[in-house]
């Protein structure tokens, strides 16, 4: 047991990743307090599961310049990059709130500023995980990657409790002051990192140039396209559920309000969190391509059984257990990627892995509009049908990933 135990803080024992860590619970927190806030508010005002598809998209508009960012990241100062960011959310939060207050807020606001935010949202993500490298030793990889993620799941557990708490007593004004502390304190701890980091090579040429270097590295390892392809298809109909879906089978099927659509989510992070714990007391990993498909295939599946879902507490469970698989997917999913990798073209490659982020939104939009024609059971059965095929299809054509090891 105290070997176990051992494992899982190992990377805590790394100064700037404590540091790290505690900025990215913040981020998560705000993160999250302002998607229940804003996507309530969007439903509420619209009843539209396609415009509310529209807000969460617009979210992750960044993920087109993904590999423009991968070029920045590993071209400048990791660290003031991300300060620069998520002072950036910031300042972005606080316009909203100050709208709110104002009673002036509208739904076009909400998709501008949910536009604007989403433009580094992907930035934040590329900095952030090309900066835990640099921070752990390679021997603290997968614990480093899999704390980073549980950390942000555990303060995701309490966000969207949090912020449907807030806005029912407050309203969206006063739950954004909470959003804007949050981001503020995220952005102050990242100044306090001091890292030292692989000095990038071939990036003092042309953008396209580093972009053909980073596609034919890709090209070149199997095992890292069947990553990229994986990523994309987990974004395309995976996360759709708790990032644009959740507070349409809140309302629509569970007949709940903002505080049920709040454990829903929490539920969701509880098991999220479990899965990246589990991974983060792992010594070794024998298989984990072969843990990715298995993962994502028990993912995609359990979407379908909610689906068929009609009651909040079942749904609660479920949710946990989609939760940990995705976890379980995506963080050994990262680890892999890193780990495989070589450290002078790692930026770049994680603009490409976030293009595959791109999935998400257009499993948005399209998610939306299956829930407003047919329903949302109807939207996640179709999502995870398609998830578990194409997993399986991904694993079959490109057996590297089913064999690494």
């Amino acid at each position: 047991m105290a070997g176990v135990q051992s494992r899982l803080v190992v990377s805590f024992k790394v100064r700037n990743f404590r540091y790290l860590w505690v900025s990215d619970a913040f981020i998560g927190v705000g993160e999250q307090m302002e998607f229940v806030v804003l996507a309530w508010f969007v439903l509420q005002e619209t009843d539209s599961p396609f415009l509310l598809g529209v807000y969460a998209a617009l979210r992750f508009t960044g993920t087109l310049l993904s590999p423009l960012y991968g070029i920045l990241v590993d071209r400048y100062e990791r660290r003031v990059l991300l300060f620069l960011v998520r002072a950036a959310f910031a300042v972005n939060a606080t316009a909203i709130m100050l709208l709110a207050f104002a009673d002036l807020l509208q739904v076009w606001h909400v998709l501008i500023f949910a536009g604007v935010s989403g433009l580094g949202r992907a930035f934040d993500t590329i900095t952030r995980q090309t900066l835990i490298p640099d921070i752990v030793a390679p021997s603290s990889l997968m614990n480093a990657v899999a704390l980073s993620r549980s950390g942000r799941d555990f303060t995701q557990i309490a966000g969207p409790v949090i912020g449907a708490y807030v806005l029912t007593v407050g309203g969206t004004g006063f739950a954004y002051i909470g959003v804007v502390a949050a981001f503020a304190v995220s952005a102050a701890l990242s100044l306090l990192l001091d890292v030292r980091r692989t000095k990038a090579t071939g990036v003092g040429v042309s953008v396209l140039g580093n972009l053909r270097q980073a596609v034919s590295y890709v090209r070149r390892e199997e095992l890292i396209l069947a990553l990229l392809l994986m990523a994309f298809i987990v974004n395309l109909t995976g996360f759709p559920l708790n990032n644009g879906l959740m507070p349409v089978f809140a309302r629509d099927v569970l007949g709940t309000g903002p505080n049920g659509l709040g454990q829903l989510l929490g539920a969701y992070s509880l098991g999220s969190a479990a899965g990246s714990a589990t991974i983060a007391g792992l010594a070794r990993f024998g298989r984990p391509g072969r843990a990715i498909v298995l993962a994502a295939i028990g993912w995609h599946g359990t979407i379908v059984v909610l689906a068929g879902a009609q009651w909040f507490g079942p749904a609660l469970v479920v949710l946990a257990v989609v939760g940990f698989a995705q976890s379980f997917t995506m963080v050994t999913m990262a680890m892999t990627l890193l780990g495989a990798t070589s450290p002078e073209i790692r930026g770049r490659v994680m603009g490409l892995r976030s293009l595959a982020v791109y999935g998400l939104p257009v499993g948005l939009l399209a998610s939306g509009a299956m829930a407003d024609t047919f329903g949302v059971s109807v939207a996640l059965l179709i999502n995870g049908s398609v998830g578990v095929t194409v997993a399986i299809a991904i694993s079959l054509r490109l057996r590297r990933l089913w064999t690494h090891g």
